[in-house]
C-alpha cells in the first residue's frame, strides 16, 4: 500500500478525525486498509464480481493486489504479445486545504487615508 508523503510522516499514534465522534489512530488506520487490500476481504470479492461480469474470471483475485497475476498484453503498432503482470495498486493520499490568502494592506492605504483626512 502506498500513502503519500503527509500519511507516511505521521506516526501510527497522530489521529485522523473524520468528525467530532469519528477519531481513529493512523496506525489503526493504516492496518484497516492494508487488511482489505491484502487479505480475501470485501475490496477483493467486489472487484472478482465486477469481473466477473464482464466475462473476466480471475480465480485467486487477491494476487492481482500482492504479486500480481500473469497476463500478456498486445498493444497497436506492436510485433505481438508482451507477457508480464498485471498487478493493482493502491494509493492513499491526504491532500491538505489550501489556507486561505487573505489580500495584503498596500503601502499606499496609508498615504490615501492622509490624503482623504486632508482634503475633508
Amino acid at each position: 500500500m502506498e500513502y503519500n508523503s503527509h500519511l507516511e510522516n505521521c506516526s501510527d499514534d497522530d489521529v485522523l478525525a473524520f468528525s467530532s465522534n469519528h477519531m481513529l489512530k493512523i496506525g489503526l488506520f493504516k492496518n484497516a486498509v492494508n487488511y482489505a487490500f491484502t487479505n480475501q476481504y470485501m475490496v477483493s470479492s467486489s472487484l472478482s464480481s465486477a469481473l466477473s461480469e464482464k466475462g473476466v474470471h480471475i480465480n485467486e483475485t487477491i494476487k492481482v493486489f500482492a504479486e500480481g497475476k500473469d497476463c500478456e498484453i498486445l498493444k497497436i503498432g506492436a510485433k505481438g504479445w508482451q507477457k508480464g503482470k498485471l498487478r493493482i495498486r493502491v494509493s492513499v493520499d491526504f491532500i491538505p486545504d489550501e489556507p486561505e490568502i487573505s489580500q495584503p494592506e498596500s503601502p499606499l492605504d496609508d498615504l490615501r487615508q492622509k490624503l482623504n483626512e486632508i482634503t475633508s
